[in-house]
């Protein structure tokens, strides 16, 4: 009986080595790896709607020619993915210049954690979240300076993602990737 348990615990391990079987990913995604950021135990802080626009993420990265490493997924990054929604969400304009965005998101994720090198955000107003992704990656949404999304940049190594349906057209989902990320506390 022991000598069986063993073996079972064994095969488990060499499964999940092997990449047939992974703590992260439910039945039927095994084709979509959603890496965790270091020091992100799970994916509990996101929706399922959230986990769905981070799979799809990976799903396009892996589906370009030539294939882009998986987008690790980040608390931090969620948390002020999601802090940004709701500002927009919330906001009755009032232009600002691009330094000014940029030191804003700058300052957000900064609080949730540290991050070296780039930092980028994409927002999509008024799509379900199972279609966010497709709808960026068609260009159907803003993108004025930029042939496609920033996460489908080879530079970009850490992803999180917020959505709010505190809008008139529902929901507000906001994006951001870093090159680098660790994560706060």
């Amino acid at each position: 009986m022991h000598r069986s348990v063993v073996m079972v615990v064994l095969l488990l391990g060499i499964a999940m080595t092997a990449g047939c079987v992974s703590p992260n990913l439910p039945a039927g995604e095994e084709t979509v790896r959603l890496p965790l950021n270091d020091g992100v135990p799970g994916l509990g802080f996101l929706s399922e709607g959230e986990v769905q626009i981070l799979r799809d993420i990976n799903r396009a990265r892996a589906s370009v020619a030539v294939p882009l490493l998986p987008l690790k997924a980040s608390r931090g990054l969620s948390l002020a993915a999601k802090e940004r929604a709701e500002e927009i969400a919330g906001s009755s304009g009032g232009d600002l210049t691009t330094d000014e965005k940029r030191e804003r998101l700058f300052k957000r994720v900064r609080r949730f954690g540290a991050f070296t090198g780039s930092v980028a955000e994409v927002r999509s107003h008024g799509y379900p979240e199972d279609t966010v992704v497709k709808e960026l990656l068609s260009g159907n949404l803003f993108q004025k300076e930029r042939s496609r999304p920033y996460f489908m940049d080879a530079e970009y190594a850490v992803m999180g993602t917020g959505c709010t349906m505190a809008v008139r057209v529902a929901p507000l989902c906001v994006i951001i990737v870093a090159s680098e990320f660790k994560e706060g506390h």
